[in-house]
């Protein structure tokens, strides 16, 4: 599906990105980061990378020139650059042909989380990209039954980083959630449609309710990353996030919904809610979520299979109450 040439499969998507951050910051112990990432994601960067001695650079894709900033910082020393797209929970969509050329110049490997596009939607390999991790618990699986991660890239990557993390870290894919993975990737293609034509009408949506204070997705016209997304993306995936600008309205809301269920995972078929400052990014402090975008009254979306006009009007209700 993401056209390279071997893929190692691990337990969960976390076992994935520690896998092979850890086997790339061996020999170079330097890696650039977007400041937009995925509160796991980050959590590893600040509670192993950096006590373990790793230099990190930070990079932010939503302000200008920002690529040109980060070939600044990079050097020959540098181990890899990793990125998402679009980024956990704001949306953030980073030009992946300018990350590619920062990477080539210094000669280091991108890796991309491509969890929220799926190869469906998005192929960073032939936008550039080295190396491409998944949380396959999301959208590959399909079902939310099952935890599992992949690593894919050139063949002699994925043969040492099998045998060398794969095999000490113990982060091996069980037979059974194999099976599971292995059946929901039949029908990626169907899903990822439904998704897509889902989350376009909750965000078109909430875009125009007056109790809403922004909305964060790609499909929207207006959205700052919607020109490099279309250049680069299929469609437009299954994932928003908005902000009511208030906590208090926002955990009212979430709880009032009949249709979405609060949970921090995504990609299943049932819609899903939830709110970053108190689930998925708790573990930083207020100012450090405003610096992302993430507000107060911030909600992130997982736009599931259900009828989309079914899941307007029970935001219309809940939004109304």
């Amino acid at each position: 599906l993401e056209e390279g040439e071997k893929t190692r499969s691990f337990a969960s998507g976390m076992g994935a990105i520690s896998a092979i951050l850890i086997h790339l910051a061996k020999k170079h112990p330097e890696i650039a980061f977007p400041k937009v990432l995925y509160g796991g994601t980050r959590a590893f960067i600040e509670q192993y990378l950096i006590p373990s001695g790793c230099l990190i650079h930070w990079f932010d894709p939503r302000e200008e020139g920002w690529d040109e900033e980060l070939s600044r910082r990079l050097s020959p020393d540098t181990g890899a650059i990793f990125a998402e797209t679009p980024s956990n929970p704001v949306m953030t969509v980073i030009d992946l042909e300018k990350l590619s050329s920062a990477a080539k110049k210094v000669g280091a490997p991108l890796v991309v989380d491509n969890t929220f596009a799926t190869p469906i939607l998005q192929k960073p390999l032939v936008l550039g990209a080295d190396i491409v991790v998944h949380s396959a618990t999301k959208y590959l699986g399909g079902h939310g039954d099952l935890l599992g991660g992949t690593v894919t890239g050139k063949a002699s990557l994925i043969d040492r980083l099998s045998f060398e993390e794969g095999s000490y870290l113990g982060a091996t894919l069980s037979p059974f959630n194999a099976w599971l993975l292995l059946r929901g990737m039949k029908t990626l293609p169907l899903r990822m449609d439904a998704h897509c034509r889902g989350a376009m009408m909750v965000a078109e949506f909430l875009s125009g309710h007056p109790g809403v204070k922004s909305v964060h997705y790609p499909g929207l016209s207006k959205d700052p990353g919607h020109k490099i997304a279309s250049s680069q993306m299929k469609g437009f995936g299954g994932m928003l996030s908005f902000s009511l600008g208030d906590d208090q309205r926002a955990r009212r809301v979430a709880s009032g919904l009949e249709l979405f269920k609060i949970a921090v995972s995504l990609g299943d078929p049932e819609s899903l809610i939830e709110h970053p400052a108190s689930l998925s990014h708790r573990q930083m402090t207020a100012e450090e979520r405003m610096t992302l975008g993430i507000d107060p009254g911030f909600l992130r979306v997982s736009v599931g299979l259900e009828d989309p006009e079914d899941l307007v009007m029970d935001l219309k209700r809940a939004l109304e109450r």
